[in-house]
């Protein structure tokens, strides 16, 4: 069984299964996701291996939740690969095959080599002197790969960002553009930023029952993108494969600046503007690096080693929870697929795409029963992340800024012909915005408020007192809807202790 959007990158973007040499495995750049459970067998040096690439297959109604994964999901931690929020059940990371035999299992980890992609990206978008007409040509291949088992057209999901507008550049005959319209503050600005022919569906009822009701799933199962195949139906596009923009503008930015005092007032001059404040420090302070007298920074709400601030968004959140859940935070690491750093030149071209790429491959698994559909990443083709890897080499992808603000991704504003947008929310800011619209609606009652004061009652978790006054602020309420969100779907999940005292 072999499963992947696009064919001829065999298995670096594949996901397969041979049960004949008992393996499973997972390409560097594949989007297809794939859960495993390993159990004894029936002999004494036999396993047997679950395997599925639907989480719900393996994680039935009575299979128990992780408790540190409960608690580091409350504070706001992702999980790790290959962890899922099931004990014993795990999901293969980007670039490793599962192997069984002598009644053990062996993960083996694949090598990614740079070099050697931006080599394949050239024999497809040739040696052109012009960076835009090698974005262009890896582009429209993407997306001609894509497409090549329905020989029609496919459905753009178009956001108002810089990667949609570039596709819809590049391949305008194969490509319907879609909108999923919300009813958010600042999120509904982009409907009239749209381009014309772009189809507006409205999500909105879909965003409030998830706000309305208890969603057993993680903070953001209910956002309406990627949308559910009933948002499809009217639009008669159901069963055309569904493209995504998603990462190019990250892809095609380039590595951030080498971190440095700013010595001179000239080079903010030069910028014509100063340059903003960063981590609520002042601006002479953002350039310089930090020293050994510095006190060291702190991990997050509920840190044993920095007491919860009340005033700090999650200052409510108990010092337990990331006692609790240190068994998942210990187990980050940075990917095998990514290049080390060279000593001599500082930085490997490229690396910071592939990053980027993995990012988006590997992020946390959807809870099950949650069916919406998901889009072929056109950014995670071999030829995209080749032609990345190609431009960064050839130092196609600096960082640039103008009036001391980061100007991202040039090489994409100039693919798209009506000219530069307006800027758009990043993705951090956008889930920000949800958050608020969702303690907005969610705890708008008193009511409400008291019953989930009730349910958390108890719990070694949660700092009720704490709780309690930011539940009596409305501005509070707002400056902490990442955390509100966080607690309000962990309690409605996990109703008994440590969540909470009652169900």
């Amino acid at each position: 069984m072999v499963v992947g959007p696009f064919a001829s990158a065999g298995r670096l973007a594949q996901t397969w299964a041979d049960p004949a040499t008992g393996t499973l495995g997972r390409g560097a750049l594949s989007q297809t996701r794939l859960y495993y459970e390993v159990t004894d067998g029936p002999g004494p040096d036999e396993r047997l291996v679950r395997f599925s690439t639907d989480l719900a297959d393996l994680a039935g109604p009575r299979s128990a939740m992780w408790p540190a994964a409960v608690a580091a999901s409350l504070a706001g931690e992702t999980l790790p690969m290959p962890l899922t929020p099931y004990e014993g059940i795990f999901q293969l990371a980007c670039g490793t095959t599962l192997g069984t035999s002598g009644g053990r299992e062996r993960l083996t980890l694949d090598e990614f080599d740079l070099a050697d992609l931006a080599d394949q990206a050239r024999r497809i978008t040739g040696r052109p002197t012009d960076p835009h007409e090698v974005l262009r040509r890896a582009l429209r291949h993407a997306v001609d790969e894509a497409l090549a088992f329905t020989g029609a057209h496919g459905v753009l999901g178009d956001g108002g960002g810089f990667g949609a507008a570039a596709l819809a550049a590049v391949a305008p005959a194969r490509l319907r553009r879609l909108h999923v319209h919300l009813d958010v503050p600042i999120l509904d600005r982009r409907r009239g930023r749209l381009a014309a022919g772009v189809k507006v569906i409205d999500g909105t009822a879909h965003w409030h029952r998830a706000c309305d009701t208890p969603w057993f799933g993680s903070a953001m199962d209910g956002d309406p993108w990627p949308p559910a195949p009933g948002l499809l139906r009217s639009t008669a596009w159901e069963a055309t494969p569904l493209l995504s923009g998603a990462g190019l503008v990250g892809l095609f930015t380039g590595p951030a600046d080498t971190p440095g005092r700013l010595r001179t007032g000239w080079r903010q001059l030069t910028m014509a503007a100063p340059f903003p404040t960063l981590f609520g420090h002042p601006g002479w302070r953002a350039w310089s690096p930090p020293r050994d007298d510095d006190p060291p920074p702190s991990q997050g709400p509920g840190d044993p080693a920095d007491a919860p601030d009340p005033l700090r968004p999650g200052g409510w959140i108990s010092p337990a929870v990331a006692q609790a859940g240190v068994a998942v935070t210990s187990a980050r690491t940075s990917s095998h697929l990514v290049p080390i750093v060279d000593d001599t030149t500082g930085a490997v071209p490229g690396a910071a795409s592939l990053q980027t790429v993995i990012d988006l491959l590997e992020r946390p698994p959807r809870a099950p029963g949650d069916h919406r559909l998901d889009p072929v990443l056109v950014c995670a083709h071999p030829v995209v992340l080749g032609a990345a890897v190609l431009l960064a080499r050839h130092g196609r992808l600096r960082l640039r800024r103008r009036d001391g603000y980061v100007h991202r991704a040039p090489l994409l504003r100039d693919l798209v012909p009506a000219g530069p947008l307006p800027a758009d929310v990043t993705p951090a800011e956008r889930e920000g915005l949800l958050a608020a619209a969702y303690v907005t609606r969610r705890l708008a009652a008193p009511a409400r408020r008291a019953a989930l004061l009730a349910q958390v009652e108890g719990s070694p978790w949660v700092l009720p007192d704490r709780l309690r006054a930011v539940l009596a602020d409305s501005r509070r309420m707002l400056a902490d809807a990442r955390a509100l969100q966080r607690l309000c779907v962990t309690a409605a999940r996990h109703p008994g202790p440590p969540t909470g005292g009652r169900s």
